[in-house]
């Protein structure tokens, strides 16, 4: 009797284990759905991150030319033969300088290449570097929590199609799918811009021409009635002007009548 109450026991707590599991995966919650082992992606990553490195590079150049016209030409040629092109072009002209900032994109098995034809151009290299990002771990982390949330999206269908049944699991069950989505859309987004600028290098280029300074005279002449009312206004300053200087030397004017006054008069008593 014992033996089989004992057996009967252990049979029940399999049972309400077993109904446990089931319970917890029909309830399903965004934090359940979205858990995820860290050590398994920690050992992808390393795995993956061996493989192949993913980076960006650009480079930084600026030289003097003999005409920046034509080898403004010949550097597009020179990029557009090595599979590249300019994506911005930014001509100023000065009385002592013309100068043009260009910006070229380049596939990265042709950056260095292109590098050192730009180089045959230069009179004289004013500054040159070249820098380099490693974005392996950043790609591999986008990749993994990509995947990831596609599978938290797939969970989250399979709940709304199968298990969803009052309204509320239905509202956050879409809700869930909505937020999940908008977060796969942004780390596409991201992966795709770091797959642009992994495919393709950035050379910022400047050259620039030496011309000699020229005064440039002004030839732009005013209208009569312009002309008119500046002569009016000069006119009107040159009045108050002198109104001021007067009202600057009254003691002085004041003296000068009061001896002016004084003189007259001693000849006025003087011939009487």
């Amino acid at each position: 009797m014992i033996l089989f109450l004992t057996i009967f026991s252990l049979f029940s707590c399999d049972s309400n284990v077993s109904n446990f599991k089931v319970d917890s995966e029909e309830n399903i919650s965004i934090g359940a759905l979205e858990l995820k082992s860290s050590s398994d992606i920690d050992n992808n990553n390393n795995s993956n991150l061996v493989k192949n490195r993913k980076m960006i590079w650009s480079a930084n150049l600026k030289f003097q030319v003999t005409d920046v016209d034509s080898s403004t030409k010949i550097i597009q040629k020179l990029s557009k033969d090595l599979g590249g092109f300019v994506s911005k072009m930014d001509l100023k002209s000065t009385n002592y300088e013309i100068k043009n900032t260009i910006k070229i994109r380049i596939a990265n098995e042709n950056f260095e290449k292109l590098i050192n034809d730009f180089k045959q151009q230069a009179i004289f290299i004013d500054e040159f570097n070249i820098q380099s990002k490693d974005v392996t771990e950043e790609f591999i982390d986008i990749e993994s929590r990509l995947k990831t949330k596609k599978e938290v999206r797939e969970r989250y269908i399979d709940v709304l199609r199968n298990k969803a049944g009052k309204v509320s699991e239905i509202i956050e069950a879409e809700e869930a799918i909505r937020k999940i989505t908008e977060e796969i859309e942004a780390k596409e987004g991201r992966l795709r811009y770091l797959k642009d600028r992994v495919s393709f290098s950035t050379i910022i280029l400047i050259i620039y021409q030496k011309v000699k300074f020229k005064m440039t005279p002004e030839t732009y002449e005013k209208p009569y009635f312009k002309k008119l009312t500046n002569s009016l206004k000069n006119g009107w300053c040159i009045i108050t002007t002198f109104i001021l200087f007067l009202a600057n030397i009254w003691p002085l004017l004041l003296i000068g009548g009061l001896i002016m006054w004084k003189g007259k008069w001693m000849i006025n008593k003087i011939k009487k």
